[in-house]
């Protein structure tokens, strides 16, 4: 079985079907930055993330430049006539579904009404499923989508952060741990985030009290994915403290269910054995996961980048 891994496709959605069908991936894993606007979101969402599309838009490089000069009303003119903030609208306009089944979390730049009612079952497009938690054959998929900010976790603060900023809260996190039931034989457990856990230690305390093998995200723009666990990159004391110190600035709710590892194993698992995957941008990178003869297998390709002068 193969898995397509994916993330920050930023609306352009075509992108997913290509590589889905040039990898003969049997699913599709996204890690956010999907693209979860509608035709109403240039309205909702503050300017900022109106310039961003514009960023990652493939607009001429000359109208890219006068439209990124553009403000308020005068930018949400200009996305609503000549750059619509994702293919997603028209998608669930026309019914457009996926070839493949399709597993994704949301990212930190998306419109949080409409993964609110994605969530919510009232807006569908076929063969895509938003994680919370999922399964495709033997693999067990957990999802923590949006920015995910430690400080700002409170269990009854709203997923939509506000005009276009969206963020993980505790009530997603207790949800996760509540769904992980005893491991069976011959299951592949995989965390999906936005943030990386290389840049937030709370995707690898979650990663470790979820028992998973592998984790994928997105997030960080490198031109290369980047693979590594904990042994391959710091001290087991370390990597120990770093998980230890994020386990103690948890909010109570989740301080208890999300209790650092034991120090001093050097064979621990969370420390030498579950990977984590990063991934590019999907136009500069993505990966592929193999399950095959009792072997996770994993290709990783990058368009790369140009060489300095």
């Amino acid at each position: 079985m193969r898995l397509l891994l994916i993330s920050d496709t930023h609306g352009h959605l075509d992108i997913i079907e290509q590589l889905a069908k040039e990898t003969r991936a049997d699913a599709v894993l996204h890690a956010g930055d999907f693209g979860f606007y509608d035709q109403e979101s240039a309205d909702r969402i503050e300017s900022r993330e109106l310039f961003l599309r514009v960023v990652h838009s493939k607009l001429p490089d000359a109208v890219k430049q006068r439209a990124k000069k553009l403000k308020g009303d005068a930018l949400r003119a200009f996305i609503r006539k000549e750059l619509p903030l994702s293919d997603f609208g028209e998608w669930l306009h026309s019914g457009r579904g996926f070839s493949v089944p399709t597993f994704a979390v949301w990212g930190n730049h998306e419109d949080g009404a409409v993964v609110a009612e994605l969530l919510a079952g009232r807006r569908h497009v076929p063969n895509l499923t938003l994680l919370g938690t999922g399964t495709c054959g033997p693999f067990r998929f957990f999802g923590l989508g949006g920015n995910l900010l430690p400080e700002l976790l409170g269990e009854d603060a709203p997923i939509d952060g506000g005009r276009g900023k969206i963020r993980a809260t505790a009530r997603e996190i207790s949800a996760l741990l509540d769904s992980a039931r005893p491991r069976v034989s011959g299951e592949v457990r995989v965390l999906v985030t936005h943030v990386s856990p290389g840049k937030e230690p709370l995707v690898g305390l979650l990663a470790a009290a979820l028992d998973v093998d592998l984790t994928v995200s997105g997030h960080m723009g490198s031109p290369y994915g980047c693979v590594w666990d904990d042994f391959a990159v710091r001290g087991q004391a370390e990597a120990a403290a770093r998980l230890s110190a994020t386990a103690a600035a948890l909010p109570e709710e989740l301080r208890a269910r999300l209790p650092a590892p034991p120090s001093g194993e050097e064979r621990a698992r969370w420390y030498r054995g579950t990977f984590h995957v990063n991934l590019p941008d999907a136009p500069d990178g993505h990966a592929v996961v193999e399950l095959a003869d009792g072997r996770l297998r994993l290709e990783t390709s990058s368009a790369g980048f140009p060489l300095r002068a």
